[in-house]
């Protein structure tokens, strides 16, 4: 069975209350029932921080497209997330400041990304890499359709 340090595939995700790169406050129990949710933690020694959060912003249409919500957890100050974000400069990509890193401890999480499903339970884990993106787009195809997918068809 798949596993981070904290969160086991199946249980249910950590709550968390972030602001983001945008100046809203956002938390996990905002998109149960909703969405799926896919948090990106990058390792804080990460060589290129902008180029692995540009990646993603690049594909965020397709992410869209299974109604995913991806969401990049940078352990920065608000003030700090917002600057990067513009300066990169990201288009779709949101970013979770977690300043104290309670976020990235709570998923026991780093140089990944944790899937969950519309319920709040970690469903996959994909580490961050070249694939990364298409690893995590993989696994959000797998998810199981919600009610609002199936009246759409």
């Amino acid at each position: 069975m798949e596993s981070t340090a904290f969160v086991t595939i199946g249980s249910r995700a950590p709550d968390f209350r972030a602001p983001t790169s945008n100046g809203q406050t956002l938390d996990r129990a905002s998109f149960v029932g909703k969405v799926p949710v896919a948090l990106v933690f990058p390792a804080p020694e990460t060589p290129d921080l902008a180029a692995t959060l540009t990646a993603f912003d690049d594909r965020m249409i397709e992410f869209g497209r299974r109604r995913v919500q991806v969401l990049a957890v940078v352990p920065e100050s608000p003030r700090t997330v917002r600057e990067l974000a513009e300066r990169i400069p990201l288009r779709a990509l949101t970013l979770l400041a977690d300043p104290d890193d309670s976020i990235r401890t709570a998923y026991g999480a780093t140089g990944q990304c944790d899937l969950m499903d519309t319920e709040g339970r970690l469903r996959a884990v994909v580490p961050l890499g070249p694939d990364a993106v298409d690893d995590l787009l993989e696994r959000a195809d797998a998810l199981p359709a919600t009610d609002a997918d199936r009246s759409d068809g």
